[in-house]
């Protein structure tokens, strides 16, 4: 192989335990982009690939570009460059994504860095499927985007990219293209607010009738025979809206809730509606037969113990309401940029004052999202992940722990847990099934 890669885009391992492996979207949009203009693309998946490919890529290289997130695929993605600094010392070393976006300079100080990529729209505007993305398209668990940004301000996210619907004649094409091409039964649509209802073409604010876009786009998931999930706010999940989307074929959902304390949601994280929104989102979609994720924090700044207590009073009723629940409650993350992240670097309300790491291989190994209750609510309330990664008699390895996770969810002692050993644990079974 000639010296002929003009820039070669990695995707390196988002986390250790996860079995889902979604279409790694962060490099096909910004390599669509690159060919564009003229330029000579290498793709790298961490999750599929070899490291001996990469090996082979990186000397004929003249770019090695990776997509971070803030927290583990950080510490890849260094891993990953200084590799390539090491076999090439004039290759130039760039990041893209999340963590370059949110912290800039610090990521330009790193000595193994020479570029950042800080755009939010790399290529966004393109289709990135060719002969050549073919492949990366075909593994793994389908993604797309049918939307892009947020309009909401919660106070712990650092998402600021205006909401942007893309025109159902656009995702008709594409989806067509893809299943005819690719062969997929379902998708993942990664849209933080897939039913808003409002976005500004530049000069004025046009408003979306969202339950119309739904079932457009359940008309096309009918044809494709496509089941598929997303994400949504818990107001816009109506009764109408729950019958349109079960009627368009979804079955999977996700809600971030955050909390089951009204004062929490209100004052903390101020996410736009209370704990009754919560509830009555989640008797709309019982029995509807779409498998619901709800989503929570704990831990924040100004958060007390007998408020997440209330949110572990809400998960059992809503487990209780709906066969179908799915929980998870994520360890509180500071990302920089955010209202909460000064709280909790400056200990507001009595939280132990939080400092951040100045470097990418820091970043990648703060254990940011996980804790003993992410692992005593997950191993309650997402079995559908655990049987997964525990499939026949090998369920025998975890079920120990989920018999633990149970009577510590009930005696309410979310403050300890064996996390490094169930870590350890899905690590090695996880490397099993490569």
């Amino acid at each position: 192989m000639s010296d002929t890669i003009d820039i070669l885009l990695v995707y390196p391992s988002p986390t250790a335990d996860s079995p889902v492996k979604l279409t790694p979207l962060s490099i096909l949009y910004p390599g669509a982009l690159f060919k564009s203009q003229g330029l000579k693309v290498a793709y790298f998946d961490q999750r599929f690939d070899p490291m001996e490919m990469l090996t082979e890529l990186i000397p004929h290289a003249k770019e090695i570009a990776v997509s971070a997130m803030t927290g583990y695929q950080c510490g890849r993605a260094a891993e990953i460059l200084m590799m390539a600094k090491r076999m090439k010392p004039g290759i130039i070393g760039s990041v893209g994504g999340h963590h370059a976006r949110i912290l800039p300079d610090e990521v330009l100080a790193e000595p193994y860095v020479d570029k950042i990529y800080t755009g939010t729209d790399y290529g966004l505007d393109l289709f990135p499927f060719d002969e050549q993305t073919l492949p990366l398209f075909k593994r793994g668990d389908m993604q797309y985007l049918t939307s892009t940004g947020c309009p909401f301000g919660c106070r712990f996210c650092a998402i600021t990219m205006p909401w942007y619907p893309r025109p159902i004649e656009r995702i008709e094409y594409e989806l067509n293209t893809l299943h005819d091409k690719v062969g997929f039964d379902f998708i993942s649509f990664a849209d933080p607010n897939i039913s808003h209802f409002m976005y500004s073409d530049g000069q004025a604010k046009i408003k979306v009738d969202s339950l119309e876009r739904m079932r457009q786009l359940g008309s096309i998931m009918r044809r494709l025979n496509v089941t598929w999930e997303s994400n949504m706010r818990c107001p816009d999940l109506s009764p109408a809206m729950v019958e349109v989307l079960a009627e368009g074929k979804c079955t999977y959902m996700e809600l971030g809730c955050e909390s089951g304390c009204d004062s929490v949601l209100r004052k903390i994280v101020r996410k736009g509606h209370g704990v009754e929104a919560i509830r009555r989102a989640v008797k709309n979609v019982a029995g509807s037969g779409i498998s619901t994720m709800y989503s929570f924090l704990a831990f924040m700044p100004g958060e007390s113990i007998e408020d997440i207590h209330k949110t572990m009073d809400l998960i059992d009723w809503i487990v209780d309401t709906d066969p179908l629940a799915r929980v998870s409650i994520y360890n509180f993350t500071p990302y920089p940029g955010t209202p909460l992240y000064d709280d909790a670097v400056s200990g507001k309300g009595g939280y132990t004052p939080f400092v951040a790491p100045n470097t990418m291989v820091g970043w990648g190994n703060m254990r940011l999202m996980a804790s003993p209750l992410y692992w005593i609510a997950g191993l309650n309330f997402r079995l559908d992940n655990s049987r997964k990664n525990f499939p026949g008699e090998d369920w025998n390895l975890i079920a120990p722990y989920v018999e633990l996770a149970q009577r510590k969810w009930r005696a309410r002692e979310i403050l300890e847990f064996p996390v490094t050993e169930v870590e350890t644990l899905i690590a090695k079974q996880l490397e099993k099934q490569i």
